[in-house]
């Protein structure tokens, strides 16, 4: 009898204890089941921020004829230093002309001297003057007009260059750059004709240099373009 209540229950065949789930330990991370995001900002229904856009300069461009104008006054020195070269050039090959037809009466020595004496003092003051001139268009075109958009014959037909990006003077440099480029505008004269039917009025060296030159009547009068004042000119510095 000792035996059947020493084998209890769990000694019956067909009987398995109960399994318990196993406890965590202490510290041990416990993982939850995951949770649904919040809907993000990007999905379908959310409108994104409006962007900035810088606003464009209108300018009052300068009509061709004002713009022809200064030009010729800016050029009128160097125009004017090369008529004693040119009038020493003529006077020279009209007398090689008339010594050819006539014949030598004079020594060699003397006929050289005929020749070259009068139309050499023509040429050298006119090479004097047009160097003469040069200075004064490096300093007018270039330094001037380029720190402040105004050189002479802007200032007469009230004109300024400016950035077309900002409204702002270009810069000595990227003037003589300008200067520069109107020898695509020489060719055929198209190039200066261009302002008469473009809608900036811009040559094809304003173009390339993303140059415009506008009516500057008087300084904060009427007409004064306002563009934004701040900007970077692409071919470096404004100022």
């Amino acid at each position: 009898m000792s035996s059947n209540h020493e084998d209890g229950p769990s000694a019956q065949p067909g009987y398995s204890p109960p399994a318990y789930p196993p406890q965590p330990s202490y510290g041990a991370q416990q993982h939850h089941p995951a949770q649904p995001c919040p809907p993000s900002r990007g999905m379908v229904g959310y409108a994104p921020p409006p962007v900035w856009v810088p606003p464009v300069p209108v300018y009052p461009y300068a009509r061709w004829g004002r713009r022809v104008g200064g030009y010729l006054i800016d050029f009128t020195p160097a125009y004017v230093a090369m008529i004693p070269f040119w009038i020493g050039y003529v006077l020279l090959y009209v007398r090689i002309i008339q010594v050819t037809a006539e014949g030598p009466t004079e020594s060699p020595a003397g006929l050289f001297g005929e020749l070259l004496r009068p139309a050499l003092v023509w040429m050298m003051i006119g090479i004097m003057l047009m160097l003469i001139a040069f200075g004064w268009h490096w300093y007018n075109r270039w330094l001037i007009a380029g720190r402040t958009g105004q050189s002479m014959g802007k200032r007469v037909l009230r004109t300024k260059l400016v950035a077309e990006v900002n409204g702002q003077p270009i810069g000595a440099v990227n003037a003589f750059l300008r200067d520069l480029l109107h020898i695509l505008d020489g060719i055929a004269g198209i190039g200066y004709l261009w302002p008469l039917w473009d809608a900036k009025r811009q040559t094809f060296a304003d173009m390339i240099m993303k140059t415009v030159v506008i009516d500057h009547p008087s300084q904060g009068g009427p007409g004064q373009p306002m563009p934004p004042s701040t900007g970077t000119y692409p071919y470096g510095r404004t100022a």
